[in-house]
């Protein structure tokens, strides 16, 4: 019988955290493997993450909105930055910006259904 895709997550979320002891001081480096892992840290991962550590979720959730490293979309396997600086947009970026808006069918800060372009 095929196990679920959420069962499956939650084994390999599990087998991150027991490569570290339940001490709060594991808190980065357990959330930089669920990131690299995932490609973004989910709240029920951040949920699991504190009940593991017995810390609160608050406090694993500041961390996690602190550092840029960590995401809480997932991201597509591209990413693609517009440049909107001062210079830039004299040049007309805003334009290139809009044209990839309108070609992908996403906003600055999405991500496109299939998860292979982040804009």
């Amino acid at each position: 019988m095929k196990e679920c895709e959420n069962c499956q997550k939650d084994k390999e979320l599990e087998k991150i955290l027991y490569e570290y002891k339940e001490d709060k001081d594991n808190l980065i480096q357990i959330l930089n493997d669920i990131q690299e892992r995932y490609g973004f840290i989910s709240t029920a991962a951040q949920m699991r993450v504190a009940e593991y550590l017995s810390i609160p979720f608050a406090e694993v959730y500041g961390v996690v909105t602190f550092y840029s490293r960590f995401t809480l979309k997932p991201k597509g396997k591209y990413n693609i930055a517009v440049c909107l600086g001062t210079a830039c947009y004299v040049k007309g970026s805003e334009k290139i910006l809009d044209r990839l808006k309108e070609r992908l069918g996403i906003n600055a800060g999405e991500t496109t259904e299939d998860r292979k372009v982040f804009n």
